[in-house]
C-alpha cells in the first residue's frame, strides 16, 4: 500500500505546474536619474526570473537589468521600455541583482508596476523535429530563384544585345583590329 502512494506521488509531482515563488509584487516609485535595486541570492539551485513591468502615468520608459554579479555579466537588459515581460534563465546558483533604471526622465518621478517571480523545477522543452523549411518549400524557393535569375539575364541580354553586337560585331572588330594595328595572330 505504501508503494502505491510513493508512485502516486512521484506521478503528481512529475507532472505538476512548476513551483512558483513571488518576490516582489508592488508599484515602484523612482525619482528621475536615478535607479533602485533590488538583491536575488539564489545560492542553492537553478531557476527561471519573470519579470513584468509596467510604467504608470507620470513616467517615461525604464530600463530592466538583471545582472549576475559572481561572473560580473548582465543576464538580461530591456532597454528604455515602457513595459514588457521576460523570462530570465538564471542557468547557475549565485547572487543576482534586479536593477531599475529611470535615467531618461529630467523631472518627476516614475510609477512602476513590477512583478518578480522565481520558476523553480521547470525543464526546458525537448527539441523535436527539424528546423527550417519543408524539403518541398526549399524546392520551389531554388526553383524560383532560377526563374528569377534566367530572367534577368534574359532582359539584359535583350536590352544589351544590340549594344554590344554593334560595338563587338564582326565587321567592328576587324575595323578595331586594323585602327590599333594589332594583328589578328597570336603567337606566330
Amino acid at each position: 500500500m505504501r508503494w502505491i502512494g510513493f508512485v502516486l506521488l512521484l506521478t503528481i509531482s512529475a507532472f505538476a505546474e512548476p513551483r512558483r515563488v513571488v518576490l516582489l509584487e508592488e508599484l515602484v516609485r523612482i525619482d528621475a536619474l536615478r535607479s533602485r535595486s533590488y538583491e536575488l541570492p539564489l545560492p542553492q539551485q537553478k531557476a527561471a526570473l519573470d519579470v513584468q513591468w509596467s510604467v504608470k502615468q507620470p513616467g517615461g520608459a525604464v530600463r530592466i537589468l538583471v545582472v549576475d554579479r559572481a561572473a560580473s555579466a548582465t543576464a538580461f537588459d530591456s532597454g528604455y521600455e515602457p513595459g514588457g515581460s521576460r523570462r530570465v534563465k538564471l542557468d547557475q546558483a549565485g547572487q543576482y541583482q534586479v536593477t531599475i533604471e529611470n535615467r531618461q526622465q529630467n523631472l518627476g518621478h516614475s510609477l512602476i508596476d513590477l512583478r518578480l517571480e522565481l520558476v523553480f523545477g521547470e525543464e526546458r522543452p525537448a527539441v523535436t523535429g527539424t528546423r527550417g523549411p519543408t524539403p518541398a518549400r526549399r524546392y520551389w524557393a531554388i526553383a524560383t530563384s532560377l526563374a528569377l535569375f534566367a530572367m534577368m539575364v534574359t532582359y539584359a541580354g535583350v536590352r544589351l544585345g544590340p549594344a554590344l553586337r554593334e560595338r563587338w560585331g564582326p565587321r567592328n572588330f576587324q575595323k578595331t583590329l586594323d585602327e590599333n594595328r594589332w594583328d589578328d595572330t597570336v603567337g606566330e
